[in-house]
């Protein structure tokens, strides 16, 4: 018994987990969001390269709106970042989706060369603030709002994301995918 006493923790956690592990069939567990989800506001905007950027062109992929803007160290650091994670995955292109959103910035040579230089490839357009009023607004910059292909807002991240959790929703939210694609095909 006097081993018990002094290791016990260890057959704990092993007994923990095999439960864990029991009960959820070895799928992953969801993400623990940090709003609760809600349906994703349309819209229909143009992008600073004069191209129409419409909500509904997007639904069926995950989405990453991004709100930054130019001035923000912490955003020029976070952007590539974001684009580096979406190519990681095998079908990042395919299902993934970032919008970027500029707020509290009106001179567009500045946000052309901002582009430029941090390498965004994706669409971007200049907005106001009020813009992510319907989304549930922004307290920082910068700020992103993950939506899942049903277009619902299933996270909020404020200030700089960690990668790490991220990228676990996404593959939990990619694994969804191809799992009502495989069930679909089932039918």
């Amino acid at each position: 018994m006097k081993f018990l006493d002094n290791h016990w923790p260890a057959p704990l956690a092993c007994a923990v987990a095999l439960i864990v592990s029991a009960c959820t069939n070895g799928d992953k567990l969801p993400p623990t969001p940090s709003i609760a989800p809600r349906p994703a506001p349309n819209f229909s905007i143009q992008t600073i390269d004069g191209k129409p950027l419409n909500s509904a062109n997007l639904k069926g992929k995950i989405v990453l709106l991004n709100f930054w803007s130019v001035w923000s160290p912490t955003c020029a650091r976070e952007i590539p970042d974001l684009r580096q994670l979406r190519d990681s995955f095998d079908n990042g292109q395919e299902h993934i989706a970032i919008v970027g959103i500029c707020v509290e910035s009106n001179n567009l040579d500045d946000l052309a060369s901002f582009m430029q230089e941090i390498g965004i490839d994706y669409p971007v357009s200049l907005q106001e603030n009020d813009f992510a009023g319907p989304f549930g607004g922004i307290d920082a910059i910068p700020s992103t709002f993950v939506i899942d292909p049903g277009w619902n807002i299933v996270n909020r991240y404020t200030g700089k994301i960690f990668l790490k959790e991220l990228r676990y929703e996404l593959e939990y939210l990619l694994e969804k995918i191809e799992a009502e694609k495989a069930a679909g095909e089932q039918r």
